[in-house]
């Protein structure tokens, strides 16, 4: 997942604008998205680690930091 060649089609930061964006209209719709907005805080936490403007791949290192194995 983590590949380092591949070029990079969709940014951490882009992924918290747009998850924020879906999130707010849901709000106004009542419309619970329980697991889109557990998928934003990783991606907010991403960003805040410093992944922004990294693949949006790279939320697999905050699961490793938590004690999470990921195999590829």
């Amino acid at each position: 997942m983590l590949a380092k060649d591949a070029p990079i089609h969709a940014y951490v930061d882009v992924f918290v604008k747009d998850l924020g964006l879906v999130l707010t209209e849901a709000k106004k719709n009542n419309c619970p998205l329980f697991l889109a907005a557990a998928a934003h805080q990783m991606f907010v936490q991403a960003s805040a680690e410093g992944y922004g403007k990294e693949d949006d791949s790279s939320v697999v290192r905050l699961w490793e930091k938590f004690g999470v194995t990921v195999k590829s």
